[in-house]
């Protein structure tokens, strides 16, 4: 039997650009890893922009037509912006206009600026439906039973660090007593006499810097005038010197104490959403806020032991964001960020590495 020979003849094709774009496409998704599930979060916020807490200059109140202690418009713009950038960042997929009401708990301290901060980021975050949501100034000592056990503590006592419980003698032992205070006090007193003079006021210590120079600050950044015995380079030194002496107020040992109990909060928090998450029990709670005070994340970033130093002072709409992230069946981890100009990762100080567990976290809240 004779063999039949075939012969192919094969035409070399090359691929057109928009198909070699697809199948690449296709190829990263095949081997690209799942993205991690974010399934719970917390968030802390420091109110917008206000006004002067009081009127230490005597000087005219139709500088601040608003009040004293009060938000600004500039303040209403930057709260909202924050909620709108979170919802863009993190929040497309836990939740939704729909199902805001009962997925979203928020609490604030009991100050104007702080409450209506809570509601213009809720708006941001969620549209009209933040209207359904109630901001609470006490917070249940069982987040899984809510209200309905009658059981709350004050947001004060979570979030304002300056009730801490010995407050005095802790910042007295660990700031006033410091190398690093004595020193500056020692450097600025020669100014004393004659910033008191100008501003009408005693300046006899580096504490009475720390008002003095948020006033001024307030001033600056609205273009009010500052009072006239000031210098431009004496506001500049007042400023500086106000804003180191309030950072290092809440330095990692003061803050040590007055973070911890916020931290253990949120450490129960992500316990409970872990566990039920873990057991497939659909639970409608994925989201907390608490609008508070500079001094609260200045506390907590330092009780996380990633303090803020220097003048590097938590700006208006700063804010310190806790997720909990689900790797795969049981596999869990929380990722702190904290944020001012910028986006900051809070490292676990144990491992070093982005990525805490539950456990290093509860830790710092013992």
């Amino acid at each position: 039997m004779s063999l039949i020979k075939f012969q192919f003849a094969f035409k070399r094709v090359t691929p057109k650009p928009l198909v070699l774009v697809l199948l690449c496409l296709v190829l990263l998704a095949l081997t690209a890893p799942a993205q991690d599930k974010l399934v719970f979060a917390v968030d802390v916020i420091r109110h917008g922009d206000r006004t002067p807490l009081s009127n230490l200059f005597q000087e005219d109140r139709t500088n601040w037509p608003e009040g004293f202690g009060r938000m600004t418009a500039l303040g209403t713009n930057q709260e909202f912006a924050l909620g709108s950038r979170m919802r863009n960042l993190y929040y497309r997929g836990l939740f939704d206009s729909n199902t805001a009401a009962t997925s979203i708990c928020a609490f604030s301290t009991d100050t104007e600026r702080t409450r209506k901060s809570a509601r213009l980021f809720l708006s941001g975050l969620v549209g009209d439906a933040a209207q359904s949501i109630p901001v609470h100034t006490n917070v249940p000592v069982d987040i899984a039973a809510g209200f309905t056990d009658g059981k709350a503590i004050s947001t004060g006592l979570l979030l304002n660090p300056d009730v801490t419980p010995n407050i005095q003698t802790i910042q007295s032992n660990f700031v006033l007593r410091s190398p690093e205070w004595i020193a500056t006090n020692t450097a600025l007193q020669p100014q004393f006499a004659r910033w008191s003079q100008a501003v009408n006021r005693k300046v006899n210590k580096l504490q009475d810097l720390i008002g003095l120079g948020d006033s001024l600050y307030i001033h600056q950044i609205h273009h009010v005038p500052a009072p006239e015995g000031l210098s431009p380079e004496d506001v500049e030194a007042i400023i500086a010197a106000g804003r180191w002496a309030y950072v290092y107020s809440y330095n990692p040992d003061v803050g040590r104490f007055t973070g911890k109990a916020f931290l253990k909060k949120v450490a129960e928090y992500m316990q409970n959403a872990r566990r039920e998450e873990a057991s497939r029990k659909e639970t409608a709670l994925k989201y907390i806020l608490f609008s508070a005070h500079d001094s609260t994340l200045l506390s907590e970033m330092s009780a996380l032991r990633a303090p803020l130093t220097g003048t590097n002072a938590p700006p208006y709409a700063a804010s310190l964001h806790f997720g909990l992230f689900e790797a795969g069946p049981a596999n869990f981890y929380i990722r702190i960020t904290y944020h001012d100009q910028a986006d900051h990762t809070v490292p676990d100080p144990e491992s070093g590495g982005a990525d805490w567990t539950l456990e290093h976290l509860s830790k710092l809240g013992d």
